[in-house]
């Protein structure tokens, strides 16, 4: 069992990850974590939730309501157990199902989503990972194609003046994003930009903290690479709602297994 404990957004939370059957939080992950806003008393959504992360930190950021969606069953359990271990289960609901199909089927909105959508290309999936992760982790052909399908089906779920927080990577398609972020009428506001090593990436951070077990400060100042390029952009339909300022990036981990 992967046992985590991180501060993001000077939030403290600690996970327990199934390592063969759920997902790991990456560095884009943190990333997102880090860039993401939450306003006291909103409504909020977690697409492809995982552990939980962004759910849970969402909660504690003041957030009314907050729902995790995933096609994983063993996420869903490991991001309830996480929820109710950090004290926000009566905040958090989790449903099963593919990207934001369970609120639509309910009729539910919400203020804001977050989804760090798989954006790896299905071709370069390792071989070697278990059934459950190597669907956590792949994209589509070009990577990009998973993520694009869940920017056409937000607009559905939002709230008026409603938001998303998604992310643009240059190694895995990004035209297929922008394309996708064109087609559904959002105005794009980036709120930052970094380059990602590889082992940031995909399911290789898993890998990396498993080498590297302790405490770690991501604090993204790393060098550029070929197709390393990430933005977190926020995304809104509603012209006339204000943009938010980006953030520092600083995410803390303590990370055991």
């Amino acid at each position: 069992m992967f046992r985590i404990r991180c501060v993001v957004q000077s939030r403290r939370l600690s996970l327990l990850v199934h390592p063969s059957a759920v997902f790991v939080p990456n560095l884009m992950s943190w990333y997102s974590a880090a860039q993401m806003h939450v306003f006291r008393g909103e409504t909020f959504c977690d697409v492809g939730v995982g552990s939980g992360l962004h759910a849970i930190l969402a909660a504690k950021m003041g957030a009314r309501k907050v729902f995790g969606t995933d096609i994983n069953p063993v996420a869903l359990r490991f991001a309830r157990e996480n929820a109710r271990r950090n004290g926000v289960a009566g905040v958090c609901t989790f449903l099963h199902g593919s990207l934001t199909a369970p609120l639509k089927s309910r009729g539910i909105r919400v203020d804001a989503v977050v989804c760090n959508a798989p954006q790896f290309p299905g071709k370069d999936v390792q071989g070697s990972l278990p059934g459950r992760l190597k669907a956590s982790v792949d994209g589509g052909p070009s990577g990009g194609e998973l993520n694009a399908r869940f920017l056409r089906e937000a607009k559905d779920v939002l709230l008026l003046g409603g938001r998303v927080y998604n992310p643009a990577v240059s190694w895995a398609n990004p035209s297929a994003t922008f394309e996708a972020i064109a087609d559904s009428r959002f105005r794009s506001h980036e709120l930052s930009r970094r380059n990602i090593p590889e082992w940031g990436r995909g399911n290789r951070t898993r890998e990396w903290l498993l080498d590297r077990p302790g405490r770690h400060a991501f604090r993204y100042e790393h060098g550029r690479g070929r197709d390393s390029l990430a933005r977190i952009c926020e995304l809104r339909q509603d012209s006339l709602s204000p943009v938010t300022p980006p953030k520092p990036i600083r995410a803390e981990i303590s990370f055991h297994s």
